[in-house]
């Protein structure tokens, strides 16, 4: 009686060490979304699952829907799932979990992952204050690069006249020195000619 006691015993201690060794395995997976956890209206994310182990069962549940769930064998140590044409209703928080073929028992789930799902109708709605304040700042913006650019345009113009005047006052000067010149020139030949005519002795009548 004692004898067979024992042998249960043992047999029940190594039974539980096994089942305790499995679960010790078995460690937390991890979660991502793929290419973001921050998905547009109707459009696909894809869920990835990476344990520990490989040739086991993947799962993927959704906190606030109990009876959601989706299971995926795989031969490597991750696990894949496409989520398709998004809707509102599709975000929430998931997390997944994986176990062995020797082993009934889930691991301990992932950390959770909070999935949200944006409405596009949102956006195209913009608030009328905000398209408001953007023709305003855009208007604005139009207006000075117009008054620039005459501003530009008026200072080039100047600075253009003003060199053209000092080029004329300086021709001028150069043509009113050169008349005088001619002048001067042309009076010392009439007098030099006047001398030259008056025959000699003339002075003295």
């Amino acid at each position: 009686m004692i004898t067979e006691f024992l042998s249960l015993l043992c047999l029940g201690l190594s039974l539980g060490f096994e089942v305790e060794k499995k679960n010790e395995t078995l460690t937390k997976p991890y979660l991502s979304a793929l290419p973001s956890p921050l998905v547009e209206q109707g459009h696909n994310v894809t869920l990835r699952c990476l344990g520990h182990c490989h040739n086991v069962t993947f799962m993927l549940g959704k906190l606030q829907d109990s009876g959601y769930r989706q299971e995926q064998r795989s031969a490597g140590y991750e696990a894949e799932f496409l989520l398709t044409h998004l809707e509102p209703k599709d975000a929430g928080t998931y997390f997944c979990a994986y176990k062995t073929m020797d082993s009934q028992e889930w691991s301990e789930e992932s950390e959770h992952l909070q999935l949200e799902v944006t409405d596009d109708r949102n956006k195209r709605r913009a608030p009328p204050g905000g398209k408001v304040t953007r023709s305003i700042i855009a208007a604005t913006c139009s207006c000075l690069s117009i008054l620039l650019l005459f501003l530009s345009v008026f200072l080039i113009n100047r600075c253009t006249q003003h060199d053209l005047s000092h080029e004329e006052s300086t021709k001028r000067t150069s043509h009113s020195k050169l008349s005088q010149q001619e002048a001067m020139d042309s009076s010392d030949l009439e007098r030099t000619s006047v001398s030259a005519e008056r025959p000699p002795g003339s002075e003295l009548c």
